[in-house]
């Protein structure tokens, strides 16, 4: 017989967790529902229905529940007050709660008791709460057993998952999986044909991908071109929550960064650490001509080179540059990016930071002259011992792995950024930027190991090497040829006025670096107190 419920009953909140879509098509919710309602009943207690605390498909191995999920939402509801002390959690199995490592799982439990929560697993009605594990500490036995069980089926689950995915990656490595699909997830421009049992191109998406990937080339800028998109209301791409309301330019860079538009798809495997739990995705290998390529390769890559370099921003965007080098020289000191500052008739190069007065970086200011005359005297010794070249195998693992990372870490940071806007959980928030900046440090990392990359092949890189020999050596400088030619070959210029020297660096070959000396008053270069037998220009070439 059921208790009657007082109205100063104590509150029972109902969590219910699975982790897959086959239970959802099952009866876990039904019955773990069920369960929570007749515990309630049967006890007297008053089932909150305002807090829903429901993580369906969210799983509990690496505590996501705890850290974005509803859990999560109601650690914060307890930790604020919103909840009263002496309520009831009511759980199917220790298992929905947590499967972390004991250690972790240990400490949650813990956390929930000291907030004076009551844990009631529904499936053999046991109840843990701070004054029981106290008078009872034998009962610390049986849920550290419960805990330690949790999380080794899990571990082994996570095992054979593991090794049946890793088994259907060595065969689409070997290239056993012929008319049969690895994945249905495919870009957007894509889908998968049952009947000719390959991969194709829809025509009109690709034809846009391979427009941004035109104007890009052609100088327009990724917010100027998903404005356009908006303005000539072509459809965003997408299903259900994955189908934005409008085009950014965000996901303009996400396909210029991609290498699914060349037809390459990356096998990648998933590492944690084993002390942090940090998740680190690391490349198996590269599966060129996967799909049909919605691009050339000639222009994919260099859109790729001009992703490297520092484009022009705000006012100046839309701007020819002024200077041969604008948007790669870098102050040797703080690593910022070099301005353009003109004095009457006089223009200096100054470090951004130092201009801007703030702390960290010496105002010394390099005529520019002095830079564009080193770089145009020295080009010949310059271009003649530059590298030609490398072996790129690890490049292109390292890049197909970030190129995977950053499209999982842009899903995670779009599917949170909802949850925050639904839930207004304090949980979700705190993930979300987290996530925005692990986003942000996969693009910047992607963007340096591509423009590394010797993209086509040596000839290109003899090719991009001509063209700055050329426009350098031209009897009247073209600077904004010259700019384009450098940034297409040059990762970055460091200009170091104390050492009174330039070190420049190729894209496709980030090891190396040669040194251009140059006259400065903040220094003058001396012939001989610089070691230049492996950078710099022969004894007999004279410096600028």
């Amino acid at each position: 017989m059921s208790k009657p419920v007082l109205t100063d009953a104590p509150k029972a909140y109902s969590y219910i967790r699975f982790s897959s879509p086959q239970q959802a098509k099952g009866n876990s919710l039904e019955r773990q529902t069920e369960m929570a309602k007749q515990y309630a009943l049967e006890h007297g207690l008053i089932l909150d229905t305002e807090l829903s605390l429901n993580d369906l498909g969210v799983s509990a191995y690496r505590g996501t529940n705890a850290k974005t999920g509803a859990l999560g939402a109601f650690l914060a509801a307890v930790d604020q007050g919103h909840v009263p002390r002496g309520s009831y959690l009511l759980i199917e199995n220790i298992d929905r709660l947590t499967r972390t490592s004991f250690r972790s799982a240990m400490a949650l439990f813990l956390l929930l008791l000291d907030a004076d929560i009551i844990i009631v697993t529904l499936t053999n009605k046991r109840m843990y709460s701070a004054a029981s594990m106290d008078d009872e500490q034998t009962e610390a036995f049986g849920i550290t057993a419960d805990l330690i069980r949790a999380n080794e089926e899990s571990q082994r689950k996570s095992q054979l998952v593991g090794d049946a995915k890793a088994r259907i990656k060595a065969k689409l490595l070997a290239g056993e999986l012929r008319g049969r699909p690895y994945t249905r997830q495919t870009p957007a421009w894509l889908t998968w044909n049952e009947d000719s049992g390959a991969y194709e191109l829809i025509a009109e998406r690709a034809a846009i991908v391979r427009e941004i990937f035109e104007r890009t080339n052609a100088g327009d800028g990724i917010d100027r071109i998903a404005q356009d998109l908006n303005r000539r209301r072509v459809e965003t791409w997408g299903v259900g929550r994955r189908k934005a309301d409008h085009w950014r330019g965000s996901y303009m860079r996400k396909i210029l960064t991609s290498t699914a538009p060349i037809g390459t798809f990356t096998l990648f495997t998933t590492k944690r650490d084993g002390v942090t739990g940090t998740r680190r995705d690391e490349p198996m290998g590269a599966v060129p001509g996967m799909f049909p390529a919605a691009v050339g390769e000639a222009l994919y890559w260099t859109v790729h080179r001009r992703f490297a370099t520092v484009a022009p921003r705000g006012r100046n965007a839309n701007h020819a540059p002024q200077s041969i080098v604008a948007g790669i020289i870098h102050c040797a000191t703080c690593g910022r990016l070099v301005t353009r500052v003109s004095k009457g008739k006089q223009v200096y190069l100054v470090c951004s930071r130092a201009n801007a007065r703030a702390h960290g970086c010496k105002y010394l200011a390099v005529p520019y002259a002095a830079v564009e005359t080193a770089l145009r005297e020295n080009s010949g010794w310059l271009i003649e011992e530059a590298p030609r070249g490398k072996n790129t195998a690890a490049l292109d693992r390292e890049i197909a792995g970030l190129v995977t990372m950053e499209l999982h870490f842009s899903g995670e940071a779009s599917d949170l950024a909802d949850l925050a806007a639904q839930e207004k959980s304090p949980a979700a928030r705190k993930r979300l930027r987290e996530k925005e900046t692990e986003l942000r440090g996969a693009q910047a990392r992607l963007r340096a190991i591509t423009a590394q990359r010797d993209t086509l092949t040596t000839a290109s890189v003899r090719d991009r090497l001509k063209a700055v020999k050329n426009t350098l050596e031209a009897d009247t400088v073209n600077v904004v040829a010259t700019n384009q030619a450098l940034r297409q070959a040059m990762s970055r210029i460091v200009l170091d006025p104390e050492q009174a020297r330039l070190e420049v660096y190729w894209h496709h070959s980030p090891e190396s670096v040669q040194v251009v000396p140059f006259d400065t008053r903040h220094k003058r270069w001396v012939e001989g107190s610089y070691d230049l037998s492996d950078h710099g220009p022969p004894a007999d070439t004279k410096a600028s």
